[in-house]
């Protein structure tokens, strides 16, 4: 690693920011103190109930018709990305009320949704996405975020889920190394297998999982005849910010969902009043 990170004022800050900010048992209001303390423990919690088979058909039903579109337009499965300001379907996914309550058991009530992304993996689609933190690829300090993957497809053993390594979040920010190939991402954790077996996030459609910004985590091909769909949707107390001015840009889709944001920092977009997919905002990380 280069830069600030290698000096020894930076290997300081690195671990001030980096840690992993435990949710409270005793806050919960959806959870029962264990599932928190799991979520302390392993970095995630699922499966979790969030649409019923009516609904999660709806759901998969308007991700058909964006999906169409954008490949209509020449664009790939995995671009549907930062469009929850844009979308009202997309906006009312991430400002779902079930999916707050949860989001707020382990991040507390000032809830900001600065990023969401479809990961759309296609049948038969051969790229792979290393072992890697979220939090690396994030400008946000301190590290505090959370990620709900929303299972849009039923998620088949077969067709590339996401894969955890539970309790490598309480390594803090791990070393990394660059990878070639057909890969998502470049940016993989060095010697992933330190953190034992990988747990395969197998869900059905409507199910969802939350996981901590420092969890390390990848997914493999899809070597099945099913797509596997999953939407993201990224949350962080209203406190945490970007560590410099050059990262504002990461704030600009931001909706305050909960909660208020003493600072002033945080944009609140309002809902969108219609289906708007035609500009492209932010790159995000993969799953």
């Amino acid at each position: 690693m280069v830069g600030w990170l290698t000096t020894p004022l930076g290997r300081i800050e690195r671990l001030k920011v980096m840690q992993f900010n435990p949710a409270d048992p005793n806050k919960a209001k959806t959870f029962t103190p264990q599932q928190i303390e799991h979520f302390n423990r392993e970095g995630y919690i699922a499966p979790l109930a969030l649409y019923d088979d009516h609904e999660a058909t709806q759901q998969r039903d308007y991700l058909d018709g964006l999906l169409r579109q954008f490949l209509q337009d020449g664009r790939d499965a995995y671009d549907i990305n930062e469009y929850h300001h844009l979308c009202q379907g997309i906006y009312d996914i991430v400002t779902h009320p079930r999916l707050l309550d949860y989001v707020e058991d382990l991040i507390g009530p000032d809830i900001v949704l600065w990023g969401s992304h479809y990961f759309c993996k296609m049948p038969g689609d051969k790229r792979t996405v290393p072992f890697h933190q979220d939090a690396v690829y994030w400008p946000f300090r301190p590290a505090k975020a959370v990620t709900a993957w929303i299972a849009i497809d039923e998620v088949h053993p077969q067709a590339g889920p996401m894969c955890f390594l539970p309790a490598s979040h309480l390594q803090g920010r791990l070393e990394w190394q660059r990878r070639s190939g057909n890969v998502v991402l470049e940016l993989e954790v060095k010697n992933p297998d330190q953190f034992g077996d990988a747990h395969p996030l197998i869900l059905k459609a409507g199910q969802l999982s939350l996981h901590t910004d420092l969890l390390v985590h990848g997914s493999a091909a899809n070597s099945s005849s099913h797509r596997r769909c999953g939407f993201t949707a990224r949350y962080v107390p209203s406190n945490v910010w970007v560590k410099d001015d050059n990262h504002l840009g990461w704030t600009r889709s931001a909706v305050i969902c909960r909660g208020t944001d003493p600072s002033g920092r945080w944009p609140d977009n309002p809902r969108p009043d219609r289906e708007e997919f035609g500009t492209k905002v932010l790159g995000d990380t993969a799953v």
